[in-house]
């Protein structure tokens, strides 16, 4: 009887987890589940089945850590701007320097200059905007393939570290407590 009791239990709390984090990262609960099916079954009692269930639980939480942490902090000086800006095109379509300078807290002549060098070394194309009549035109940037090929070239390169929140750090012990069992249950099957 405790068994079920407990099953149902860690069932209800992948249920909340994982309606939490469909809720806080704005995909819908279906998609989710489908990510992570083997939560919201009971817990295996064969001891394979239980590793990918807690591989699963670890890969959940590291997502969970990961969301909740912190802004990027670079370990080195150089690129960090271009860096973030460049994957800030690679999720859009298109955008404009008011775009830029709101979504990444940029001061607008700092983004407006940046996307304008960006240009010139042939990262980005630009068109102005249609429907301007008076006053200084509205540049609307894309990303072009030398800006996915530079993209690529500097997440390769460019080191940087999330800093750390309560609730990542949290979710970041779950994750490490999950991966400790997983390493446990692997020493279980490999010892005779």
């Amino acid at each position: 009887m405790s068994d079920t009791v407990e099953d149902a239990s860690m069932v209800r709390s992948a249920f909340a987890i994982l309606l939490g984090y469909a809720e806080i990262t704005g995909r819908p609960f279906s998609e989710v589940e489908q990510e992570y099916p083997i939560l919201l079954e009971p817990v295996p009692t064969d001891v394979n089945d239980r590793i990918r269930y807690f591989e699963s639980a670890e890969r959940l939480f590291e997502d969970l850590a990961t969301f909740y942490s912190g802004r990027p902090v670079f370990e080195s000086k150089g690129n960090q701007r271009k860096l973030l800006i460049l994957r800030y095109f690679s999720g859009r379509d298109r955008a404009t320097s008011l775009d830029v300078s709101s979504d990444l807290k940029l001061s607008l002549t700092n983004a407006s200059e940046q996307l304008r060098r960006y240009y010139k070394q042939g990262l980005l194309a630009r068109r102005a905007l249609d429907g301007r009549r008076r006053g200084r035109r509205t540049m609307v940037y894309r990303l072009t393939e030398a800006g996915r090929r530079r993209l690529a070239f500097l997440e390769k390169t460019v080191k940087f570290r999330r800093t750390e929140t309560d609730p990542s750090k949290r979710y970041r012990i779950y994750q490490l407590m999950m991966k400790k069992m997983v390493m446990d249950l692997r020493q279980r099957v490999a010892s005779p």
